[in-house]
């Protein structure tokens, strides 16, 4: 059963971006098209093209009224992007994307690593499997023999924390 009320009429335009398989759990108006929350994705109608987000590329949102903030990145090699949406009237949307980014992201830990500098290792769900991906602030840092070291042990300590 959706959460939606039998009041809350989805676009069309919206409806038409969405995937079949996907059950969607709110949405609203921004400034420049729709968007909407899904089980799977956050959905943007977008002026020019529509964008699938899966939550499984999700690191964190923040709801600062009247702007929602989603950063997501692909794998550690990728780099991390931020995107904002300005919310004519939120709704559900703030509590949705929360509930899906928690859902998502299993751990989330950030540690300043002695040869590698400042390390941010998340866990994310994606169906069945957990990947883990770093996010670093110094590249270079990293890749070196000591960095790189000192990320792998760190990693393997919190695999072994958390047991994934």
């Amino acid at each position: 059963m959706s959460r939606l009320t039998k009041n809350s009429q989805i676009p069309v335009e919206l409806v038409a971006v969405i995937p079949k398989a996907d059950r969607i759990l709110a949405w609203a108006a921004y400034q420049g098209g729709l968007i909407a929350v899904t089980d799977k994705n956050l959905v943007d109608s977008g002026e020019l093209r529509p964008t699938l987000i899966p939550w499984s590329i999700a690191l964190q949102a923040r709801w600062e009224p009247p702007v929602l903030t989603l950063v997501t990145q692909l794998d550690s090699q990728s780099v991390a992007v931020t995107q904002t949406w300005t919310l004519e009237e939120p709704g559900k949307i703030p509590s949705a994307v929360r509930d899906r980014v928690t859902h998502t992201v299993v751990v989330d830990r950030a540690y300043n690593l002695p040869n590698a500098g400042n390390v941010r290792f998340v866990a994310r769900r994606d169906g069945k499997d957990v990947t883990w991906i770093t996010v670093v602030d110094d590249l270079a840092a990293t890749q070196s023999a000591a960095g790189a070291k000192d990320v792998a042990t760190a990693l393997g300590e919190l695999k072994s924390i958390f047991g994934i």
